[in-house]
This record gives structure tokens, sequence and C-alpha cells, in this order.
């Protein structure tokens, strides 16, 4: 993979876990307007005039994120909280819960990339050490407005708030991280140009195929296909449009066969077939009608002067053969197809076990 498609990777996941601290920050900004109304309602009108400025703080980090300024709108909400925190527990005391907010910010700044793990490290932990330094300096606060028999449950209520941001930005950047495994699994996997399976990949897929084909006592053939003259397609007119054709060529295989088969760019204009459930007569019938589809394809509508054929060896995979000696026989039966006239479906046959196994004294 190159580094730019690396770079583009990184900048696509910082959009992604920026857009779920933009909701988090959506939620926070609701929670100060409602706060705002709360302390007003007590006669904590300093505490209400602060949550003002808690407001515009949060509505700005969440412009800079639409801005691309990520790092910078951490630093906003992450001062936000800290002097809000401070503050509050300063006048209303600790049983409120309004320091557990704390937790939720040292999170958030640990998904700034920009940021080296070190530094983002130290800065997590101050918080923490100002979480605890909130209960050395106002833990003989006490609460001396309205509904202090409510307290536990504000305290609660507080605690459940300030949790879940985190658990919603955890459980996404997990989902998201999954799906983004599956998709470099699948890169690795498929090949980029056709979106077959590659040659690495897909010999551990024909060997499970083969296993559970002998354990349910049905016939499996391999099919070795080749794009005829495919170099001198390319220097005529272009690799542009060899590609074109190699994308024609595998969208054909991939619609004409069925899910269950496993189709494979082995490599070049050189394509591997695995048709599982199905004998020599049979698979011979559907490579010809592959054959014949892909003969009447025109790959490139604006050049109608360019047209293809495939060649294709097919062999039933026998008992007690390798899968080496039964690519080697398949690709003899190829060879044999495009040295008697191309366009053609050539079988494997018993004589070409005998001089593959024949060794000369």
């Amino acid at each position: 993979m190159s580094s730019t498609n690396t770079d583009v990777e990184l900048a696509e996941i910082e959009v992604v876990k920026f857009q779920i601290v933009k909701k988090v920050a959506y939620f926070a900004l609701a929670v100060h307007v409602l706060l705002i109304l709360f302390f007003a309602h007590i006669g904590a009108i300093t505490l209400a005039i602060t949550n003002l400025f808690s407001v515009a703080a949060w509505a700005s980090g969440i412009f800079l994120i639409t801005q691309g300024l990520n790092a910078l709108a951490l630093r906003v909400f992450c001062g936000e909280v800290v002097l809000h925190s401070i503050l509050v527990c300063a006048t209303l005391g600790l049983d409120v819960g309004f320091q557990f907010y704390l937790w939720t910010i040292s999170s958030m700044l640990l998904v700034d990339y920009q940021l080296k793990l070190q530094r983002a490290f130290i800065y997590s932990i101050s918080l923490i050490l100002i979480f605890a330094a909130l209960y050395l300096f106002f833990g003989d606060v006490s609460y001396n407005y309205p509904y202090a028999e409510y307290l536990i449950y504000i305290n609660i209520t507080n605690i459940i708030i300030a949790g879940l941001p985190m658990i919603y930005a955890f459980v996404y950047i997990r989902e998201t991280s999954i799906s983004q495994r599956q998709a470099l699994t699948e890169m690795a996997a498929k090949d980029h140009l056709t979106k077959l399976y590659n040659r690495r990949f897909a010999k551990k897929l024909i060997i499970d195929m083969r296993q559970r084909c002998v354990e349910s006592d049905s016939k499996m053939c391999i099919v070795m296909g080749d794009i005829d003259f495919f170099k001198k397609i390319n220097d005529t007119y272009g690799h542009d449009k060899g590609d074109t054709i190699l994308m024609s060529v595998a969208n054909a295989i991939t619609e004409y066969l069925s899910q269950k088969d496993i189709i494979v760019r082995w490599g070049g204009e050189e394509f591997l077939i695995i048709l599982t459930d199905t004998d020599e007569s049979a698979a011979y019938k559907r490579i010809e009608q592959l054959r014949e589809k892909i003969h009447s394809l025109a790959p490139c509508p604006n050049d109608p002067k360019i047209s293809i054929s495939m060649s294709f060896g097919l062999i039933e995979w026998r008992p007690l053969a390798s899968l080496k000696d039964t690519l080697h026989q398949a690709d003899i039966a190829l060879y044999k197809s495009k040295h008697s006239g191309r366009n053609k479906t050539t079988i494997a046959t018993p004589e070409q076990d005998y001089m593959n196994n024949f060794k000369p004294v």
C-alpha cells in the first residue's frame, strides 16, 4: 500500500472520529443549555451566566470541527470542561457530581492523533489529577441551594450524563474499527482492479473448498482461463483499454457463475475458476457458455474494433491429486487450447496424467 493511500485512509479515519466527537459536542451543548435554566432556577446566577459562555465554547468547537480544526476544537472542549467543573464544585460542592465530566474529556483527548501519544497521556493524567484535587480543595463545600434532598439523584444523573458520551464514542469507534478491519482484510484478499480474489489468498479458499467437497463426496473442477492476444491488445490500444477489458471479463465471469464458485485473478490476463458440485461434463458445458458470452462482449463501446476471446483448460480434481498437480494439468489443457486455435475449451485427458507423471530413466 502506498504512502499516499495510507495518508488518505488516515484522513478518512480522522474524519470519522471527529464526526463522533461532533455528535458528543452537540449533546454537551444541549446539556449546558439546560444547565442555564437549572442554575437560574435554583438561584446560582454566576453559574447560569458561566454556562452561557460554556454554550458558546461548545458551539465554537463544533464550528472548528466543521472547518477541519479538530485539535483546536478538542482544546476548547477540554478548557471549558476543566473550568466549568472547578467553578461548579467550588460553588455547589462535590455531591452534585460535576467533577465526573473530567473523566469524559480525559478520554476524548486520546482520539487526537495529532497529539503525540506521550503528550496525550500526560494531558489525560493531568485531568484525572485535577479530578482528585477537587476532592482536596472542595471536599468541605456544602450545597446551600434548593432540592438538597435530591442531591443523590442529581449526582447519579451527572455520572450517567458524563458516561454516556464515552460509551457512545467507544462503541462507535469499535464498530468503525471492525468495519475498517473487514475492509482491510478484503483489500488484502482481492485484486484491486478486478475485485476478484488474488492468487495468494485464493489458495487457502481452494484447499478449504476441496476439503468440503471430499467430506460431502461431491465433484469439483478447476478451470484455467486466459484472454487471447491480450499483449497485442495492450500494445496496440494501450494499458487503459487493457484494464477495461480485464474488468469486463471479470464482471462477465462473476455474473455468469454461481456465488459458491471461486473466481481468481491468477495473474496478468489469466483467471482461475473453481466450480463446486460440478463434474467434468457439466463444467465443460458451463465454461463453453461462458466462453461464448465473453466472445460476444463489447468491452470498449467507444472502440468497437476491439473484440476479445478466451481460451480455457479444464480438469476435474481427481482423488488423491494435489492442488499443484491439478493446476499444472489445467494449465497444460489451457496450453492446448492456445496452440490449437484459441477461443476454445480443452479438457485435461488421461494422457496428460501419464505424461505428467512420466520421468526419464
